[in-house]
């Protein structure tokens, strides 16, 4: 690579990284951090004669925001430098997308994961031992296989890349204990240098992620401001949250733009949130991504949802790690994440494309209920810090981007400063009212009957029909009024009667016999 010329521009008017980021992926011009987090890298490295310090440390934590180009920065050091570049993701889908990025800028690329064949490691490894390989891209559980760990410690590596690095912490104390061993993985390999990449950590996580991958050094830590100016943030309580996505979805008026994704909390949560809105919404456009999908699966709904102007994503975690669309104009939270990294980082799958865009964060007491679920005294913090963010209290900005420890920045855009914060939920004053009006006259059946408005005469008797009241919920079925009531009752706002002759029925909360 030496055609790039030397790196110092005080002695020469050419520009190693710059030309390198030219051509190899076209990119004209780099952010200050991306340069600053490529130059640490080819620095330690002693690149084209720069002398290595002898106390640098051999690691940097990079924080940069969602859609800031942190791909980049392992990518360009791994054209430029000799040796091995290995990179390790969460998911199969990301390694899938990285593959195909490096493969057409010229970089040779495979993936090490579970489920190749002998043939096919032996292949990979031999590619690598003869210095045909650049790149090679793989998960925490592949290499805390004892036979992977060997064969790449035969192997010079240059750079040791985290990508996601937060999930050390979140998922490496929880479901995916392979992130944990990734600390000794690094001294068995011995890389020149490692790096670990993420687009948002506390300090609580950045804690953690030092523990586990830089125990017995301290990391250079670049850091650029994580705000993403272009997305305004809301919270909107809900009574029943299929039908507010509906609500929100449509094409009527108050509906959210599109294209929109919406991240649900489960695999089983995205496939029934997809179908549920096909057939309120009555559109075919609709469709749900989660891990356990075939890889054929995973690409055929990536490609569609990439090339749509107007398209509906159902999706967990699984699309917020790296995969990019930059057109989304809307991120709807069906479910309250687990943490202010996981908000930040699935609601910057928004507005990558630099246009204004929408982050939504449904909630109802569901949500609350959750908080004595999950899992450890960590996970349980973050969820609880998150939760804390939900009530009106101040700048929704201000307050995520103070609890990954920055200072209040000047709000660019949420429903508390512009004064649209939604204090009650869509629905709730009605049900009340009419709770109000017939106390201890129905039970929830037949109040949800009635304030959805169905007109099934087998159920419903004309003078019920009749009443004030009568279809108040409009948008919400039967199913979704019943939700409704049930929110309002844990609550504290209505209560149902347990006590003959009004047991099972509706009243207000403090009002009548128990």
């Amino acid at each position: 690579m030496d055609t790039f010329g030397p790196l110092d521009p005080l002695t020469s008017e050419k520009d190693p990284i710059l030309d390198a980021a030219k051509a190899f992926f076209g990119i004209p011009y780099l952010f200050p951090y991306q340069r600053l987090a490529v130059h640490n890298i080819l620095c330690a490295c002693g690149f084209q004669g720069l002398r290595e310090e002898e106390d640098a440390p051999g690691g940097q934590i990079v924080i940069l925001p969602t859609g800031g180009g942190k791909s980049l920065c392992f990518q360009l050091p791994a054209a430029l430098l000799p040796g091995l570049t290995v990179v390790v993701y969460p998911l199969l889908s990301l390694m899938a997308d990285q593959e195909r990025r490096l493969l057409n800028a010229g970089l040779a690329c495979r993936v090490l994961r579970g489920g190749q064949s002998r043939e096919e490691r032996e292949s990979l490894f031999r590619e690598a031992a003869e210095g045909r390989l650049r790149v090679l891209l793989t998960n925490p559980e592949s290499l805390a296989a004892e036979g992977s760990r060997r064969r790449l410690a035969e192997l010079e590596i240059t750079h040791f890349v985290i990508d996601e690095a937060h999930c050390v912490s979140e998922w490496g104390e929880t479901f995916r204990p392979a992130y944990l061993s990734l600390g000794e993985t690094i001294r068995a390999l011995g890389p020149r240098v490692v790096t670990a990449f993420t687009a948002t950590a506390s300090p609580a996580v950045l804690d953690r992620v030092i523990h586990h991958l830089f125990p017995e050094e301290s990391p250079n830590l670049v850091s650029a401001d994580p705000d993403r100016p272009n997305i305004r943030y809301s919270v909107l309580p809900v009574l029943a949250k299929d039908a507010a996505l509906a609500a929100l979805l449509g094409r009527g008026e108050g509906g959210v733009k599109r294209p929109a994704v919406v991240f649900c909390r489960s695999r089983s949560g995205a496939e029934l949130t997809a179908a549920g809105l096909r057939l309120r919404l009555g559109e075919k456009e609709i469709y749900f991504y989660h891990a356990g999908l075939e890889k054929e699966e995973k690409k055929k709904i990536e490609n569609i949802f990439f090339r749509s102007s107007a398209g509906i994503l159902a999706a967990t975690c699984a699309y917020g790690l790296g995969i990019d669309k930059a057109d989304i104009r809307t991120v709807i939270h069906r479910d309250v994440p687990g943490s202010v990294e996981a908000y930040l980082q699935e609601s910057g799958r928004g507005g990558r494309d630099g246009a204004p865009a929408e982050a939504v964060l449904l909630w109802s007491s569901e949500d609350l209920a959750r908080l004595d679920q999950s899992g450890s005294p960590g996970a349980r913090a973050r969820f609880a810090a998150m939760l804390d963010c939900l009530p009106p209290g101040g700048c929704r900005r201000s307050r995520l981007l103070a609890l990954l420890g920055r200072d209040p920045p000047n709000c660019s855009g949420c429903d508390i400063c512009d004064g649209a914060a939604v204090l009650q939920a869509p629905g709730e004053a009605e049900t009340v009212d009419f709770i109000s009006r017939n106390r201890r006259r129905f039970t929830g059946e037949e109040a949800a009957l009635a304030l959805s408005g169905l007109r099934d005469f087998r159920t419903i008797t004309r003078e019920l029909q009749g009443l004030r009241g009568f279809g108040a919920l409009r948008g919400f079925d039967e199913k979704d009024a019943a939700e409704a009531l049930g929110e309002l009752v844990r609550r504290g706002r209505i209560r149902r009667l347990r006590r003959f002759p009004w047991k099972g029925r509706l009243t207000l909360s403090g009002e009548g016999p128990p």
